[in-house]
Formats: C-alpha cells, structure tokens, sequence
C-alpha cells in the first residue's frame, strides 16, 4: 500500500457519494486504500459508503463516536497501513490524478515531511463583486501559501488545511495527532508543531481538490463571524504573538519584543494602521477595500479580547497520541 486516504464524515451523504465515485476512478498507478471515518452521521452515510465499499475492497468504513474532526482523523490515522497519509474533506471533489500527485510530489521531494495542494472554488452562483480572492480564507480556499518553496520554521505563516493534505506516518509517531481540544484550526495547530519539531512542508500546485461554496458563505454576514471566531482561536494558539515580521517562528528575537497588556506592541500598530486604511476607505468610497479592512478589524479585536480574557500562557500539550496503523489511540 502506497498511501491511505482518510476522510472524516459527518452527514454528508450526497457530497461523500460524490467524492468516493471521484477516488474509485483515480487514474493512477500508486495502490491506495480509502478510510471513511463516520463521526456520528445520522443521514445516508452508513448506506453510501457501504454501497461503495461492496463494489471496492479499498474501501474501509469506521466509526468514531468522540465528536470533532480532529477525533475522527486521529481514528483513521491509527487504522491505516501506508507510510503516506492523504486527508481530504467530506465536500470537496478530487482531480482525477490526485492520487497520483500525491504521489509523485513525494517521490519528487524526498526531503519534505507533508504537501498541501489546491483547493479551487465551485461556485453555487456567481460571487458578489466585492468577493475577490482577497476575501477567500472563509470559504477554507487555498490558491497560493507563501512565495517560499518550502513551508517551515523560517517560513511559517502559511498553513496547510486537511482539506487537501498529505503527511508522511512517521509524523504522527514523531509529533502525535491532531489536537481535540481544538474544533477549528486545529490544521494550523498541527502545522505549527511540526515546524517547531525541525518538519518541513510544501504547497504543491498540482494537487488538486474542488470545493463546494455553501450559498451562505457569499454573504458578509458569514465573513464577519468568520473572522471574529478565527480570532479568537488564533489567540488560543498564541499564533500572532509566535511569529516574526519575517515568518519565523519562535525565534530569539520574538522573546525580546515590547509587550503592552500582555500582548506584543506591534500587534497594536497593526490594528491601527488598519482603523487608518479603513477610513481612508471610507472617504474615498472604496467599500470593497473598506470590507477587507474591517474584516481584519474584526479579526484583531477577537484576539486581543481572548487573549486578555485569558491571560495566561498556554498550558500542557493535549495533543493525543496515535499509534499509527495498529488500530487504536490515546488521550
């Protein structure tokens, strides 16, 4: 077995249907094997991925009755088999090759430990206007990560989202699973700890995945709480305060900045060069950039107010282990 494809579910029949007649008809010559991991789903799952699984024997159906993602892709991390493990989501549509880039991105790159790929848009109808790739990030999109080749402890900005992400096994032995005390981010968490255990990821351009927008992902209402939740966990992950103005994470210098009310001064000139830019905006009348700005507003009012909500530095790693490819995993 050349590589396990785990996707974690949770009552999306129709999208999963789809995906899982995408993977059956993969044009590839890498032998893979299909982990749907259901999370409680109490629509037609069970039925579709039998219905696959009786026509395909790389098809393997488990059940993971502890909530959230990061629960459900740990189970799958700990049945499967190959030293390659790909994630997708349960919505989106994979290329007819990308099994095979998945593949050949690691054959390519001995030297990197996990791959993100593209993540490109189905349209429900056509965007509003003032919905340019600018405002992507709510719709879980990924085009471009960074102009660095790799994506690492100097380059850590970027993150790489288990919608479309592959890792090497030996990670998860190395660095343990997906953390459950997050219910979001927690692919920037995961992210973030292998940069600092020395791992080393890539974007590569020709994985590639489609995802369907939800209608209500078009309307600024959806944006806003986006940004104002994300905020918050990002806070939770002490994300902003870990990185440099050039990417690097946890470097000498970062222990040295200027802190006011237990956060980084800088973060402070960034929240008001962004009022500045928003009333500039505001008077010139450009209401496309005037969202954009008030999104990172937004944004940087949610961390501030998490994190003086919750002062402390952040405790013990949760983060289980797994044990990779022997069926079961710890707290």
């Amino acid at each position: 077995m050349d590589i396990s494809v785990i996707i974690p579910t949770f009552n999306r029949s129709a999208s999963l249907d789809a995906l899982l007649d995408d993977l059956r008809n993969q044009s590839t010559s890498a032998a893979f094997e299909i982990l749907v991991v259901d999370n409680g789903s109490v629509d037609a799952t069970r039925e579709v991925v039998a219905r696959h699984a009786a026509c395909d024997a790389r098809i393997r159906s488990l059940h993971e009755r502890r909530r959230g993602a990061s629960n459900a892709r740990n189970a799958g991390v700990s049945m499967a088999t190959a030293p390659i493990l790909a994630f997708l989501d349960d919505d989106v549509r994979p290329r007819h090759d990308w099994v095979e880039s998945v593949a050949r991105a690691f054959f390519e790159h001995p030297e990197v430990d996990c791959i993100g790929g593209r993540v490109e848009p189905r349209w429900p109808c056509p965007p509003p206007p003032w919905l340019t790739s600018a405002h992507w990030p709510p719709l879980a999109l990924q085009i471009v990560r960074g102009t660095s080749t790799y994506i690492d402890r100097e380059h850590a900005t970027a993150c790489l989202i288990t919608a479309n992400f592959a890792c090497r096994a030996a990670v998860f032995r190395d660095v343990g699973g997906f953390a459950r005390e997050f219910r979001r981010d927690e692919d920037r968490e995961f992210n973030l700890r292998m940069w600092r255990s020395g791992k080393r990821g890539m974007f590569v351009n020709s994985v590639v995945v489609a995802a369907e927008i939800q209608p209500e992902r078009l309307a600024k209402r959806y944006h806003r709480a986006w940004y104002h939740v994300t905020g918050a966990s990002h806070a939770r992950l002490y994300y902003l305060d870990t990185i440099d103005h050039d990417g690097r994470l946890d470097t000498p210098l970062a222990a040295k900045r200027r802190v006011w009310f237990g956060l980084p001064a800088f973060l402070y000139r960034q929240f008001g060069a962004h009022v500045a830019t928003w009333l500039k905006n505001v008077l010139t009348g450009d209401w496309s950039a005037v969202f954009f700005e008030e999104c990172r507003i937004r944004y940087l009012s949610s961390y501030f107010t998490t994190r003086w909500r919750e002062p402390r530095a952040p405790g013990r790693n949760h983060t289980v282990r797994v044990r990779v490819g022997t069926g079961s995993y710890t707290d």
